[in-house]
């Protein structure tokens, strides 16, 4: 049988040596094409290789998203240094590793993740897919996880973390941002935005987690596990019932 000379052009990527002269772009081309498994970000990173859009490709990979305040912010699209679906579930093995490390109970409390409404088609990016993501890196590693059931109100997360005495919470939401970015806002078990030391160190655990661990990909378990709950309606409730006590003008709240 006469081998196929052609092949599979995204397999002869994914295996073939990189020389574009930059050992260090090399390497980071190499760990994109094995780990991403979201094909429209992988096809963007492909399309610059085929053009050899070295730079781009140096811009996109050589570099890491840095928190700042209390999260991570950046365009979605494909590379190191953007939100999509590979660098939400590395940051989200950092942050398990961190708060493995912080939290003696982690897997008795859990943790809370809500998302908005942003979205991109052209990366096949969503607050919605990127929320998923995240609950599956810890349901995972058997972390139960309160994953609200649509999008919320940011305050619903940190409101969350301290109701349901979870470890910590994160928001896939980039606020105010211009609509092409969003972000991944952390909260402390105290429903506080996570300071220094926490980013740091939150940093230096994702980075010793680039690789996907078995079943970070797995958002399935977001509909199969018994460790994820919804805690929307108890949330709302709870909270407008709080917001009532603290009206000045009682009349004009919704009963």
């Amino acid at each position: 049988m006469a081998e196929n000379t052609e092949g599979d052009l995204n397999s002869n990527l994914l295996y073939a040596p990189y020389h574009t002269g930059d050992p260090q772009l090399d390497t980071a081309i190499g760990q994109w094409l094995r780990w991403d498994k979201n094909p429209k970000t992988k096809e963007q990173i492909e399309n610059l290789l085929r053009n050899g859009m070295n730079k781009e490709l140096r811009d996109r990979l050589c570099c890491r998203m840095t928190f700042g305040t209390a999260g991570l912010r950046s365009a979605m699209g494909a590379g190191f240094c953007y939100i999509n679906d590979l660098t939400v579930i590395q940051s989200t093995q950092g942050m398990y590793k961190y708060l493995e490390r912080c939290f003696s109970d982690f897997k008795q409390r859990g943790f809370v993740v809500g998302y908005d409404t942003r979205g991109q088609v052209t990366s096949s990016c969503s607050s919605q897919r990127l929320a998923k993501l995240t609950a599956a890196v810890l349901l995972a590693k058997d972390v139960p996880v309160y994953l609200f059931s649509r999008y919320v109100p940011t305050p619903f997360v940190p409101y969350a973390v301290q109701k349901l005495k979870a470890v910590a919470g994160v928001m896939i939401t980039a606020s105010h941002n211009r609509k092409e970015d969003n972000g991944y806002k952390v909260y402390w078990e105290t429903g506080a935005q996570i300071t220094s030391p926490h980013d740091k160190e939150i940093l230096k655990c994702i980075e010793e987690c680039v690789e996907p661990w078995n079943g970070s990909w797995n958002d399935n378990l977001v509909d199969t596990s018994p460790l994820k709950r919804d805690p929307l309606q108890d949330i709302c409730r709870r909270y407008m019932e709080d917001l009532k006590k603290i009206c000045f003008y009682r009349q004009s709240c919704p009963d």
